[in-house]
């Protein structure tokens, strides 16, 4: 949910292995739970010091994949490389479905 795409490390060859660095996760947790009434919490990795990073290898076919979402989307680092109809974070129903 939290990837920017300025985290996406795409090598220029198609059959070459990516890297997406994660900083935080974005867990739904619903209105009711949140004093700031907010479907999301900003959170650090799981067992990982609150500034950590993990690198997570992406396999050339997903770094296809990817390299065209971001092309066809225009996206832009800043940008979140999963995102809503309007923009901002996906609605957890559509991840669910998906």
């Amino acid at each position: 949910m939290a990837i920017d795409v300025g985290d996406v490390r795409l090598p220029d060859a198609d059959d070459q292995w990516g890297e997406l660095l994660l900083h935080t996760t974005h867990p739904e947790v619903g209105k009711q739970w949140m004093d700031t009434g907010e479907v999301r919490e900003v959170r650090g990795l799981k067992g990982r010091a609150t500034d950590d990073t993990r690198t997570v290898p992406c396999r050339p076919a997903l770094t296809r994949i990817l390299r065209a979402h971001i092309e066809k989307e225009g996206l832009k680092p800043g940008e979140l490389l999963l995102q809503g109809e309007r923009g901002g974070d996906l609605a957890g129903s559509v991840i669910r479905r998906a």
